[in-house]
């Protein structure tokens, strides 16, 4: 059974954890980051996933103390 989106998993400051399950069902993809520098929202990312390269727009961005939190959507074709 997945562990709920919720939990959060330590990660060496500047890297990044790309959350990506509900990818082909939804287009979504949410990325956790402890980088200072944080996406705007309507920035396009390239993100390699299930095997192939998609455009993504940044939808959403939260901050928390020591990072942030951005939910992205791919881009319609």
């Amino acid at each position: 059974m997945p562990e709920p989106r919720s939990r959060l998993h330590p990660f060496q400051l500047s890297t990044y954890e790309v959350c990506d399950e509900d990818f082909k069902a939804t287009g979504e993809v949410v990325i956790w980051s402890r980088s200072p520098l944080a996406p705007g929202i309507g920035e396009l990312l390239n993100i390699e996933t299930r095997g192939a390269l998609h455009e993504l727009s940044v939808g959403e961005v939260s901050t928390f103390k020591g990072g942030w939190m951005a939910t992205c959507w791919a881009e319609k074709p």
